[in-house]
């Protein structure tokens, strides 16, 4: 019989707490903080930093506005478009003209994104979308947020260098290997499955290196595979049934765990996607991003990359900027807060039982 511990679970999410070294310097800035936007792709954690970015704003006394944004809203067109016409503010400018979605874009119009006029400051989400404004972006200010690991996907330097002055990336360097630190205690498992694409960004975002480097030390073996993920909205059917094949090879060579990383799988779907080869085996399923991959099917998830917390992060970083800090300078290290969510359905479907006592520690928990 499969068991949760509660005590190992505890230990493995102690984090350690940092220290603000933010210092205030005086810099020359615009009267009014022009700000943009610019994503790597849809992606709901995107959608809801961008959201606790504004909730932020408000928090912070950066803006004045009642307009309270719907964090259930995935479309961060429509967030944008709502916020820029909602607020007023003598501190900051929301450019509702500078939104720009990478995916949707041909690569030839990447340019219009970068080194323009009308913005002193990019929110850019994401690691496709950062690592194309370092290497392009010479005359505004801009801020990688949503980035799983923004060091090895060569952002930044490390926690306080940077390659560039203008740049800024939100730095968490543990979180994922806590994340599967905790999964195998828990677990124990023998032999993980990944998915992935077979790119340096995916390999970055799906912390691939964090599970290799931990497989000798914890003792398991890794099983990867890898797809194209779906190229547009045309392109999903195609990707769900190369994704779906890699599940039944996986399952064929015996992983008894899957970890769900960072991919283009609409969350809607990932039910549907795991129930003909993950779930008959009792395989556990280990969500790396976020608690709505869990809400949607994923067992479990340790919530360590928490849109909301990262998005007043961010928000609380612009003002330090407005308040004398050079931009070079701002902290980029937040360590998120982590959650625990469980999928009881899906426990069920794989005849995992669970301690009571173990569900009363568990943050979230859904059930149909």
């Amino acid at each position: 019989m499969k068991k949760l511990f509660c005590v190992i679970l505890i230990l493995a999410l102690v984090i350690p707490f940092g220290t603000d070294k933010s210092t205030t310097f005086s810099e020359s800035k615009p009267e009014k903080l022009r700000i943009g936007y610019v994503e790597s792709e849809v992606f709901d954690n995107f959608s809801r930093q961008l959201s606790e970015i504004f909730a932020g704003f408000q928090k912070l006394g950066l803006v004045e506005s009642d307009y309270k944004v719907d964090l259930k809203e995935a479309d961060t067109s429509k967030i944008w478009r709502d916020i820029c016409n909602n607020y007023y503010s003598d501190k900051i400018e929301l450019v509702q003209g500078m939104y720009f979605n990478m995916k949707n874009m041909p690569e030839s119009d990447y340019a219009a994104m970068v080194n323009r006029d009308d913005v002193d400051l990019v929110v850019v989400m994401g690691t496709v979308a950062g690592k194309y404004f370092l290497e392009h972006e010479k005359k505004n200010k801009f801020m990688v947020l949503a980035c799983a690991d923004p060091i090895s996907a060569g952002i930044v330097k490390n926690e306080i260098e940077r390659f560039r002055d203008n740049s800024f990336a939100h730095i968490d360097r543990t979180r994922y290997e806590r994340q599967i630190i905790a999964s195998h205690q828990i677990f124990s498992f023998k032999k993980i499955g990944v998915v992935y694409q077979d790119t340096p960004e995916a390999f970055s975002y799906s912390a691939i290196d964090k599970l290799r480097k931990l497989s000798s030390s914890l003792g398991f073996d890794i099983i990867e595979k890898h797809v194209v993920e779906a190229q547009n909205d045309n392109d999903y059917e195609r990707y769900y049934k190369d994704l779906k094949q890699s599940y039944k090879e996986l399952a064929n060579e015996g992983i008894d765990s899957l970890y769900i990383t960072t991919a283009t799988i609409e969350n809607e779907r990932l039910k549907d996607l795991l129930k003909s080869d993950i779930y008959v085996h009792n395989i556990f399923t280990i969500a790396q991003t976020s608690e709505q991959q869990v809400e949607y099917g994923a067992l479990i998830g340790f919530v360590i990359n928490d849109g909301m917390e990262q998005g007043y992060f961010a928000a609380s970083q612009i003002k330090s900027y407005l308040e004398g800090t050079p931009f070079d300078q701002l902290e980029q290290v937040n360590d998120d807060t982590p959650k625990i969510s469980l999928n009881y359905d899906v426990a069920k479907l794989i005849n995992l039982k669970i301690p009571l006592s173990t569900l009363l520690i568990i943050d979230s928990i859904y059930v149909s």
